[in-house]
């Protein structure tokens, strides 16, 4: 195949919206960038779908809204598999996702749920990121329960120091960065090999490019996830955290967590919700 994305959808006069749209069943790979790309589509639905080896982003659905991604297959995407930005209320559902950087990222978006994913062999499984810049500002609502993150240990093949993404550890399940009032529930997170699941804050570095982002991760319970031999072979980048099933850098204020079960936690231990 040739040119940059599969299939674009967006309204040919800006900034008006699609509504309605459904992609349902095709086999969509090996373009430069995207295999999919909606931008300001409302209602939408993409599924059952296989999308391989499309450089950049497998699916990326931007400025989005109230949309449905079930049953596909992604695979082979340097940047994220199934990619969510500047949008709200999504549902993610019952995908397989690997050989990707990111598997799933929900990057300034809201009320967006991510369930019953199979999630592996990744450099990261699913991030839910706060990043400076963009018409959006904060990462909300993301309700992330029973998917399977195992084994998301691919070697980051991003190198450029000007992309977020080279900045990153290989060998994490799921990674909290900045959001707030996400529920973490029922995953099973295991054989990641620098850690489980890690609530952290945007870095200074990034979150001084922006002052209008909060880059601390806020009100995030974390509960009833399975979280095993995670951290047993990491990656440089994870410093100055411990390699641990459960890590989270102290910053934001009510995060909890409560019956997981792990092995090994930063700190220790951990607060238990209220």
């Amino acid at each position: 195949m040739s040119g940059t994305s599969g299939i674009t959808v967006r309204s040919a006069t800006p900034p008006a919206r699609i509504n309605g749209f459904r992609l349902t069943g095709l086999r969509i790979q090996n373009y430069v960038r995207n295999g999919v790309i909606l931008s300001r589509v409302d209602n939408y639905r993409i599924d059952h779908g296989v999308y391989s080896n499309n450089n950049a982003y497998g699916i990326f659905p931007i400025r989005s809204t109230n949309g449905l991604i079930e049953f596909n297959q992604v695979s082979g995407s340097d940047d994220t598999g199934i990619y969510i930005g500047q949008s709200s209320g999504a549902v993610i559902s019952k995908n397989l996702i690997n050989d990707c950087t990111v598997g799933i990222n929900v990057e300034v978006s809201s009320n967006i749920t991510v369930q019953d994913n199979k999630v592996m062999d990744n450099t990261i499984g699913m991030a839910a990121f706060v990043l400076p810049g963009l018409s959006v500002t904060e990462t909300t609502n993301v309700q992330i329960n029973g998917n399977l993150f195992v084994h998301n240990n691919r070697p980051n093949p991003v190198t450029d120091p000007g992309d977020i993404l080279s900045q990153l550890p290989n060998g994490v399940g799921l990674l909290i960065l900045g959001a707030d009032h996400g529920t973490v529930t029922g995953n099973k997170v295991v054989d990641n090999n620098s850690a489980g699941i890690a609530v952290i804050q945007v870095p200074p570095t990034l979150a001084a490019l922006d002052p209008r982002i909060d880059p601390f991760p806020d009100q995030n319970i974390l509960s009833k996830n399975v979280v095993l031999s995670n951290g047993r072979n990491p990656d440089p980048k994870i410093a100055p955290f411990p390699p641990s099933d459960l890590i989270w850098d102290l910053s934001g204020t009510g995060n909890c967590w409560n019956d997981n079960n792990f092995n090994s936690s930063f700190p220790s231990p951990l607060p238990a919700c209220q």
